[in-house]
């Protein structure tokens, strides 16, 4: 992609832009000539498109803290970080990626299932106190019906 003078004068504001929050000059090139068509008709344009709809994020501000006996570095605002879901490369089982170490869950890599604790409750147990709370959240006029 070829650009006139003119052109490079018109979008060198655009590129200074890109600088400023941090650039380097090869995400620059590369924001500007990756994925191009064969032919383009409109260079100048397509530049400035680019530049405009690729600019980077502005760099985080950091906030000084209150001056004090020690002064403190700034401290930068943390965004809490996304939760991230992963799955197990067999069984698509789904996990936290701490739990799917080199992509497999705990069976697939022939780990055996955690032991139950003695307090857990046994399949027998929760369904009698399933059945307990039926009887009881039963009305005489529900048991009529």
């Amino acid at each position: 992609m070829t650009l006139s003078a003119a052109d490079c004068a018109a979008l060198e504001e655009l590129a200074a832009q890109w600088f400023a929050r941090g650039a380097t000059a090869a995400q620059l090139h590369r924001a500007l000539t990756a994925g191009l068509p064969p032919e383009v008709h409109h260079p100048g344009g397509m530049a400035r498109s680019r530049l405009v709809s690729k600019l980077p994020p502005e760099p985080e501000r950091t906030e000084p803290e209150p001056i004090g006996p020690e002064q403190a570095a700034p401290r930068r605002r943390s965004a809490p970080s996304p939760l991230r879901i992963m799955e197990c490369t067999v069984c698509r089982a789904p996990g936290r990626p701490e739990a799917l170490p080199g992509g497999l869950c705990a069976p697939c890599r022939g780990e055996a299932p955690p032991a139950r604790a003695a307090s857990d409750p046994t399949p027998a147990t929760v369904r009698a106190h399933v059945q307990h709370l039926r009887e009881v959240a039963r009305t005489p006029e529900r048991s009529r019906a």
